[in-house]
């Protein structure tokens, strides 16, 4: 089992300035690097205010000569918003300048606001989700490149240089639907299940992408992940006062963001679900019984921790990451 983290909940409060946010999330990459966690990852959305989301890559770009060993991932980068050959141009850069440490997570998005500002529809997401994947790692060969796509048309042209990893950066891709879940097993090393999804409906999902991935050759589970809330308390009666206010924060923002779908499983999306469902909570000990029963019942092997009962300083929140490493990630062997 891996765990990693994800930077979201240190971008709040969203009362200090944009500047203190970015700077402060060095000493948290730092943090968890020495205390074991096996990656960072950096989250994508555009116009997004209230909240406030730094753009991936340059996030991620800040925080790589401030570490060594810990990956640097995208969970995730909404591919369709993009231009492929730009995002092929920037996952080089990153991989190179992260000495072969980026892993790209990538998923099709789903705010209307987004993509109406570059002129998509619900339904150019996965056409050109696909056609970008099969034209970046085309260009990612450092071969030279014609493709006549939809979206993206290329003609004899060539990367200045191919990524550190081979054939390319590890790409995982987020799901929330079944087909989701076969299309990463088709495309991607990897999948992760987002936050709202139920622990049961995560296994469901895991059986099919893994039918995916046999049918399409693949060896292996590859990564299977599944992103979760973390609430931690002296006990869960404890952890659900903790996380009570972030818990609001989320569950209006996804559903002012329209974030569910007819296609994908019932999400998390108010208190009315129990926390049991969908999410890691309790006191520490608590929460190492619910990731042991993730790793037999789902097959899972990476889970992504969204820390929803983060305190507000800095100080406060790096003693937060060694604990979890010390009570959570050592007795799950994840360090």
């Amino acid at each position: 089992m891996k765990i990693g983290l994800h930077l979201t909940p240190f971008y709040s409060p969203t009362d200090r300035p944009a500047s203190q946010i970015i700077d402060e999330l060095v000493p948290v990459a730092q943090s968890a690097e020495r205390n074991g966690f096996g990656w960072i990852s950096a989250p994508h959305h555009w116009v997004s205010h209230p909240t406030v989301w730094p753009q991936p890559f340059p996030t991620l770009a800040r925080l790589s000569p401030e570490t060594e060993s810990i990956r640097l991932m995208t969970l995730v980068l909404l591919l369709p918003l993009l231009n492929a050959v730009d995002v092929a141009e920037h996952v080089v850069t990153l991989d190179q300048i992260s000495h072969g440490r980026f892993t790209l997570g990538v998923a099709i998005g789903y705010r209307d606001a987004e993509l109406e500002a570059v002129g998509l529809t619900r339904k150019d997401r996965v056409p050109k989700l696909e056609e970008s994947l099969v034209l970046m790692k085309r260009l990612w060969s450092g071969e030279e490149v014609t493709f006549e796509g939809r979206y993206c048309r290329v003609k004899n042209v060539r990367m200045g240089f191919k990524p550190m990893q081979s054939p390319h950066p590890p790409i995982v891709m987020g799901a929330q639907s079944e087909g989701a879940a076969r299309r990463a097993g088709r495309l991607a090393d990897g999948v992760f299940f987002g936050p709202q999804v139920a622990w049961a409906d995560i296994k469901r999902l895991a059986s099919h992408y893994l039918a995916a991935r046999r049918e399409a050759g693949q060896q292996g589970s590859g990564i299977l992940g599944a992103s979760r809330s973390l609430i931690l308390g002296t006990d869960k009666a404890d952890a659900i006062q903790r996380g009570k206010a972030y818990l609001e924060r989320t569950f209006n923002t996804y559903r002012t963001w329209e974030m569910q779908e007819p296609t994908m499983v019932p999400l998390q999306l108010s208190f009315e679900e129990s926390l049991d469902d969908w999410t890691i909570y309790g006191s520490p000990r608590d929460c190492v019984e619910t990731i042991q029963r993730a790793q037999q019942e789902a097959g899972l092997t990476h889970i992504g921790f969204t820390i929803y009962s983060l305190p507000r300083e800095l100080p406060a929140r790096l003693d937060t990451l060694q604990l979890i490493a010390e009570e959570i990630l050592k007795p799950v062997g994840a360090v």
